[in-house]
């Protein structure tokens, strides 16, 4: 992996957070800092809080303690919505596209918060709404050609293979412009070819998009190869956190993962 400045300031810093359902505890005190320009790597067991954490960094739950900086400011006073503006942008573990629009739609969807345009000013055909229209559009085509998408622009989302669909929301996450990309489980339902792909494709795009990459994945090859940081949650609890050397070596995570020390 190419060398490259890891800024040694956090850009997003999970500090004591504490999620509860009903009498259980899905997150407990969870603490850890994801240096700007690295790739974190979020693993752990089934069950483990893993995507309950992401949904408080998305701002979809709303822990019970604790709190979420991006930048150094909490984000934990703003809605749902602002977190793309702000700067994250997001996959999901189970596909969140449109499947009856085409890859170009559902890539330019990423990037309506850019535009000013609303439904009048599109229907009426004013020139400045036209002319944004037509560069949100070349950024969505050159993202699809970015992620070898071209040749099925125009396809319905439904009708494209899962690792291909995996990419178009890839897509559109980016069309967002983030700072810092949340992955979801991208490696679910993909073929040891298509993994292999996916690797490449996180490496290229944090070195040539500059982003900030938090991995959440159960394939623990993907996590070990791209990540330089690996924080681990086990029950709701961090038990770990580190370069990917000492997260394989460190007792509890091979406890979490073999029932064994």
């Amino acid at each position: 992996m190419k060398q490259r400045e890891i800024h040694k300031f956090p850009l997003l810093s999970v500090s004591d957070v504490t999620v509860r359902f009903g009498g259980i505890t899905a997150l407990d005190k969870v603490s850890f800092e994801i240096s700007k320009g690295s790739i974190c790597g979020l693993i752990g067991p089934n069950g483990a809080g893993k995507t309950t954490l992401f949904n408080c960094m998305s701002r979809i739950y709303d822990p019970d303690r604790g709190d979420i900086f991006f930048e150094g400011q909490s984000i934990l006073s703003l809605p749902t919505y602002k977190m793309s503006s702000l700067g994250m942008g997001r996959t999901f573990q189970n596909l969140a596209l449109f499947p009856t629009m085409s890859v170009l739609n559902n890539v330019m969807t990423g990037g309506h918060h850019y535009t000013k345009s609303d439904y009048l000013s599109n229907a009426l055909g004013l020139s400045w709404a036209r002319k944004e229209n037509r560069q949100a559009r070349e950024a969505a085509m050159n993202l699809i050609d970015y992620l070898d998408l071209s040749p099925m622009m125009h396809s319905r989302v439904s009708t494209l293979p899962f690792g291909t669909q995996k990419r178009v929301e890839l897509a559109r996450a980016l069309a967002s412009r983030p700072k810092i990309l949340l992955l979801d489980e991208p490696a679910g339902g993909l073929n040891h070819d298509e993994i292999e792909e996916l690797k490449e494709l996180i490496l290229k795009i944090r070195e040539k998009l500059n982003l900030t990459i938090l991995l959440v994945e159960h394939h623990m090859n993907l996590v070990m190869q791209v990540s330089e940081q690996v924080a681990v949650l086990n029950f709701g609890k961090k038990i770990a956190d580190g370069t990917p050397t000492q997260i394989q070596r460190h007792p509890e995570v091979i406890e979490a993962y073999l029932g064994t020390g």
